[in-house]
């Protein structure tokens, strides 16, 4: 069976098409990765991500509130069963349970880090994928490119040389009669 020569030219210029998209896909893959690896709280990459993430903001809130209302109701213990600020001070750090609460956070905090470091490993994935796609549309254009009418010069063709005696050489130019301009007079 004999190929026709459009059945040839449209697959040219379909995987052309294809690999300009692979291009820009992977160029628009490779920013998302980089952005998202800059600032990996807008890189999400499931809901249970946007849980963790949700969760750990609001413990955090929630550990600052109990703190804070803790320490109003043990100031007013301490001031009430001492009698001088030595022991004031003692019955504060006695009372306060700051190492609880600063274990609590420190957990949380570590919750938050994992799923933002595990955003960042994905996100750098994605710029590497980016890459590749990248990497595939330009030598898919390059291959099938060269062979169409429109593109066998590269994506912006080079200016062609003006042949000998053509136009706009030099030998054009000496042999156009010049113009001649009437004198003016000048009064």
């Amino acid at each position: 069976m004999e190929e026709s020569s459009w059945v040839r030219s449209l697959y040219l210029y379909v995987m052309c098409v294809v690999s300009i998209a692979l291009v820009a896909m992977g160029a628009v893959g490779f920013v998302v990765g980089a952005v998202h690896t800059a600032a990996p709280s807008l890189g999400h990459r499931d809901t249970l991500d946007r849980v963790g993430i949700g969760l750990s903001n609001v413990a955090d809130e929630v550990l600052d509130l109990v703190a804070e209302s803790q320490s109003e109701g043990v100031e007013e213990f301490c001031r009430d069963v001492t009698d001088n600020d030595d022991d004031f001070d003692a019955c504060m750090d006695d009372e306060s349970g700051t190492g609880e609460m600063s274990a609590i956070s420190d957990g949380i905090g570590e919750v938050r880090s994992e799923l933002e470091g595990q955003i960042r490993n994905s996100s750098v994935d994605r710029m590497i994928a980016g890459l590749l796609a990248i990497g595939v549309g330009f030598v898919l254009f390059r291959i099938h490119g060269r062979r169409t009418t429109l593109f066998a010069d590269g994506l912006i063709p080079k200016p062609k040389p003006a042949a000998a005696g053509g136009p706009g050489s030099e030998t054009d130019a000496a042999t156009l009669p010049t113009p001649t301009v009437p004198p003016t007079e000048v009064s």
